[in-house]
Parts: C-alpha cells; structure tokens; sequence
C-alpha cells in the first residue's frame, strides 16, 4: 500500500474524520458568531449614537455623560439582540466607533457651514454677469 493511501485511510477512519469535520464545523459557526456580533455592534453604535445626538440637550446631559449613557444603552441592546453582555473588548470598540461618528458629524457640520455662508468668488460672479 503506497504511502498517501495510509494517509488517506488514516484521515477517513472514524476515529479522526468525526473529530476533524466538528473542528471545522466549529470553527465556521465562530467565525459566523463572531461576524454576526460585529454587525449587531456596529448597527447598534450607528443607532444609538444618534439617538443620543439627537436627545442629549433635551436629557440636560454632556460631555462623559453622553458615553455613560451611550454603553448603558448599547449592553441593553445587545443584550436584548444577542442574548448576553458584550465583551470589553467590543465595549471599547464600540467607544472608539462612537466618538469617530461624532467627530465626522461635526465636521461636516462645520463644513457645510462653511459652505453654506461662503460667498461666491469674484471671477465667477463677474464672468456669468458678462454673458
């Protein structure tokens, strides 16, 4: 019996075959969990980061308040979606994503101001009154 064929019967006897079709049945449904996590994280941060922009003046809260109340909501929710906490790990994730969206509105916030009260440039507004 050539060499390849041992192989071959060693990895399809059953003692080996079940173990390694549950390793990879394993290891898909974690990396399917881990994937279905990262999405609930993430549509929840969306949501929640503008829910809390849109209510934290009504709420008379700022600055650590509004993120205490950002991760009280968001292991609410998690929870309630996922079934457990989220891990720290995830916590802080969800931090750093929060506070980069409430960078990014305030910027383009601050830029369609911009935009909005900038007057147009002399050379246009000479050149389309010449026409």
């Amino acid at each position: 019996m050539a060499w390849w064929q041992v192989v071959k019967n060693f990895i399809l006897s059953e003692e080996v075959f079940e173990p390694l079709i549950l390793i990879v049945l394993g290891s898909g449904l974690r990396a399917l969990n881990r994937q279905r996590r990262s999405k609930v994280l993430d549509s929840l941060t969306e949501d929640i980061v503008d829910y809390i922009e849109e209510n934290y003046r009504r709420w008379g809260i700022r600055g650590q308040q509004k993120m205490d109340k950002f991760i009280e909501l968001l292991i609410n929710e998690f929870r309630k979606e996922m079934g457990y906490k989220p891990s720290k790990k995830e916590l802080e994730t969800a931090k750093l994503k929060a506070e980069a969206k409430v960078q990014r509105v305030r910027r383009e916030s601050i830029a369609m101001q911009f935009h909005s009260t900038a007057k147009r440039p002399f050379i246009a507004t000479s050149l389309s009154s010449s026409h």
